[in-house]
């Protein structure tokens, strides 16, 4: 029927009916453009709003020293986070949430009130307070785990490892420098919320996996650190230093076995330390090495064939001056003494003759063959350069300071790296304080291995100056090392040091360098101690802590000793020093002598003992011997049935004794006189120069600590015979 011929209510149906179908077509086509057309982006929306991505933390790698053991490690710590916005009640969520955390109510609610969507209410707080906040199911609170770096051994090698900040980044030392490899990769998950955007805890997709870091093991022994952190902390605190470094090295790999500096601290507060704590010395720090850089000089000499160790040189009688008009010193008044006997008691003047007879061009060729004014290379930051300036600005007086140790800088690390090298006989090795980088399994990725720099020397040469620096020992500035199992090469230093353009003349850095057993290094040490107060030698300040920690290593390393037989044959007819030695492990095999224990562990003392025989037994209560029933070098009364028996007592040592009966000085050098009377902790007065010729108090008195000496020296020093060592040495 035609739309004309309809009465008025079949119009309007028609109309009605028209409406429907054009709005139905209108709301099928937009169905089929939010559907189909749409698709795509309406699902990528709604699974954005559905799922918020969250980060998942890697953890970082470890760090062990080289026998696997935890030098820093990762422990779980906890994160209080809020969503201000969806806490209904701000004030009592405010008074639940400081009770639960231990705060105080003002903080907790000035950070809920802030206008954010997002606020931290605690960090890196323990799973007890975290257990506490997830206790009390507060909308829009959360507590999140999150790894926090520990370190167990709290001051052990602290400035060699570093530190990590609270975002778990290094900040210094092996965690700045292996950063890349420690941190690892965080992973990535899709946390679901609900319809008002709070996180769902279940069902959360991983999109990445997170890759834990490597762990780093070390070149590290964490004993011989122990042992020469423990020394280092003795000698800072009896002579009152400003600062005080050791390193302790292989000298065949170039492995750093212990490295530390005092005064330290503790990374797991780095908060709340210095800066000035936090540098490491060992390769941040130079400065005018003094003395021990007559090494350099003296390997040039022997290798260049210009001197031999019995060239004669005048020294003359304690003050040279030079034809530029500059005035060089020595601590003693020495005449015509051999090359060997300047090097040995450090003669300034006679090493500046020495360096004459080289040459510029020679001493400088040397200086940087040894490697100073160049990085050694170390897997550690900051690592100083030192200076050695370029050769066309030397000035005429450059070799009257330079041969001695002066117009040059240097740092701890290259000074031991040059005596490793003679160790070495004559071969340089690259320092390296990492062994290898391990996964999450064990299995190693990257391993780094000794690696050879250059030849500074022929071997030849190499053990013409080990001889030397024996001398050093037996006879010259560094008698107080000397070890009776055990032949040391070493060399003291005693630097004034230069403050504010001119050099003090009563602070100084003192060290002391070499390696042990002489003819068959295991280690390198060095020890520096910056202004001792009191005594400043080198050899009597820094060398004593060489000697413990010489003594400790070759024990702990079961090192056997040498038969003083053999040593004295190096030595004879020059000192009677070894008639004064004490039984080697060696010795006891052969002579049955008994051992001096003093200051030893009881299992070093064992290991000792085992060596020779005999049976201990232990008295007191303490770390370390401090009396022994039967006096070192004494003959082991035993039988084949019934073996030596020594009672030990064990207590806790004193850095000098309390008291002691007055040694005979008549006859001896200033050095020797003070060698003698070290341990007994007097002040000396010297009168005159040149041998003691009267003392007083006279020998065998009783003295104590707080005594005085006097001691008056007259004797004509013109040659060898009649001179003391001279020199800062």
């Amino acid at each position: 029927m035609s739309l004309r011929h309809a009465n008025p209510i079949q119009k309007r149906l028609a109309v009605l009916e028209a409406i429907v179908l054009f709005a139905c077509v209108c709301v099928e086509g937009r169905l089929v453009y939010l559907q189909v057309i749409k698709h795509s982006e309406f699902h990528q929306m709604a699974y954005r709003q559905q799922y918020t991505p969250k980060q998942t933390d890697a953890s970082r790698g470890m760090i062990e020293d080289r026998g696997g053991a935890l030098l820093a490690m990762n422990i779980g710590l906890f994160n209080v986070s809020a969503h201000p916005d969806q806490i209904a009640d701000k004030a009592h969520a405010a008074v639940l949430l400081s009770r639960a955390l231990g705060m105080s109510y003002g903080a907790v609610v000035s950070k809920l009130m802030e206008n954010k969507q997002f606020v931290w209410l605690a960090r890196e707080v323990p799973y007890k307070y975290s257990e506490a906040v997830e206790a009390l199911k507060i909308q829009g609170v959360d507590a999140v785990r999150e790894q926090h770096r520990f370190y167990p051994d709290h001051e052990m090698a602290s400035q060699a490892l570093g530190f990590t900040g609270i975002d778990n980044q290094g900040l210094g030392g092996l965690e700045r420098y292996y950063n890349g490899f420690l941190t690892g990769k965080n992973g990535l998950v899709l946390a679901e919320r609900d319809a008002r955007g709070r996180l769902v805890l279940a069902d959360n997709k991983s999109v990445k996996s997170s890759e834990d870091g490597l762990s780093v093991r070390t070149t590290i022994d964490e004993t011989i650190q122990h042992i020469a952190q423990v020394e280092l902390e003795k000698a800072y605190t009896h002579f009152r230093c400003k600062a005080a470094s050791i390193v302790v090295m292989d000298p065949a790999t170039g492995e750093i076995l212990a490295m530390a500096n005092y005064p330290t601290y503790d990374p797991n507060d780095y908060k709340h330390t210095s800066q000035e704590l936090l540098r490491n010395r060992v390769v941040n720090d130079e400065f005018e090495p003094g003395s021990t850089f007559k090494l350099i000089t003296a390997v040039g000499v022997l290798e260049e064939g210009v001197v031999n160790e019995d060239d004669k040189f005048f020294c003359e009688n304690g003050a040279f001056h030079t034809d530029y008009g500059r005035v060089v010193r020595d601590h003693e008044k020495l005449g015509l003494i051999s090359f060997r006997e300047v090097f040995g008691y450090s003669s300034n003047i006679g090493m500046v003759k020495v360096g004459m007879k080289l040459g510029k061009e020679n001493l400088y060729k040397y200086c940087k063959k040894f490697g100073f004014g160049d990085p050694t290379g170390i897997d550690l930051p900051g690592e100083a350069d030192g200076k050695v300036r370029p050769l066309d600005r030397w000035s005429a007086l450059s070799l009257t300071t330079i041969p001695y140790g002066y117009e040059i800088s240097a740092t701890p690390m290259q000074i031991v790296d040059a005596y490793a090298a003679i160790a070495n006989d004559g071969v340089m090795m690259k320092p390296y304080i990492v062994k290898d980088l391990e996964d999450a399994n064990g299995h190693v990725v990257k391993s780094f291995s000794p690696h050879k720099i250059r030849r500074v020397c022929s071997d030849k040469t190499a053990k013409r100056m080990t001889e030397l620096l024996k001398w050093v020992v037996a006879h010259g500035t560094g008698t107080m090392v000397a070890l009776p199992s055990y032949d040391i090469a070493g060399k003291t230093g005693t630097a004034y040091k230069f403050i504010n353009g001119r050099y003090s003349t009563n602070e100084y850095l003192s060290s002391f360098v070499g390696f042990v057993p002489a003819d068959k290094p295991k280690v390198v040490i060095y020890v520096s101690l910056d202004d001792p107060r009191g005594i400043y030698w080198g050899g009597y300040t820094a060398g004593p802590v060489f000697k413990e920690v010489a003594k400790r290593v070759m024990a702990y390393d079961l090192v056997p000793g040498s038969a003083p037989e053999a040593r004295n044959q190096v030595a004879s007819g020059q000192s009677n020093r070894g008639t004064q030695l004490v039984a080697s492990s060696q010795m006891l095999r052969d002579e049955r002598k008994v051992p001096d224990f003093d200051g030893l562990t009881p299992d070093q003392s064992k290991w000792l003992a085992e060596a020779g025989g005999l049976t201990l037994k232990f008295t007191g209560k303490g770390e370390k011997v401090i009396g022994q029933s039967a006096a070192p070098g004494a003959p082991v009364l035993a039988s084949a049935t019934n073996p030596g028996v020594v009672v030990l007592t064990l207590g806790k040592p004193e850095l000098s004794q309390a008291g002691g009966l007055m040694p005979e000085l008549r006859g001896k050098t200033k050095r020797q006189a003070l060698a003698l009377l070290a341990p007994l902790g007097l002040k000396v007065n010297f009168h005159g120069e040149g041998v003691v010729q009267a003392q007083f108090p006279p020998a065998g008195r009783s003295v104590g600590p707080e005594g005085v000496c006097e001691l008056n020296c007259n004797v004509p020093v013109t040659s060898a015979s009649a001179a003391g060592p001279g020199g800062k040495s």
